[in-house]
């Protein structure tokens, strides 16, 4: 499977704008690390569901 494919899981209907904006950005930044030796994907992976859970919290 493609890296690009690694966050197909990250849907974003229901998050709030800020949210929505950053996993769009991490949609296409995970591309630039195709072929990456050290990149793991998993911890990218994490730090995306963290920073997303922050970043929709409903106020």
């Amino acid at each position: 499977m493609s890296i690009e494919n690694k966050l197909r899981w990250l849907k974003t209907d229901n998050l709030s704008q800020i949210a929505k904006r950053f996993a769009e950005f991490c949609k296409e930044d995970i591309k630039q690390y195709e072929g990456v030796e050290d990149f793991n994907v998993d911890v990218y992976q994490d730090a995306v569901k963290l920073v997303i859970n922050k970043l929709d919290k409903k106020q």
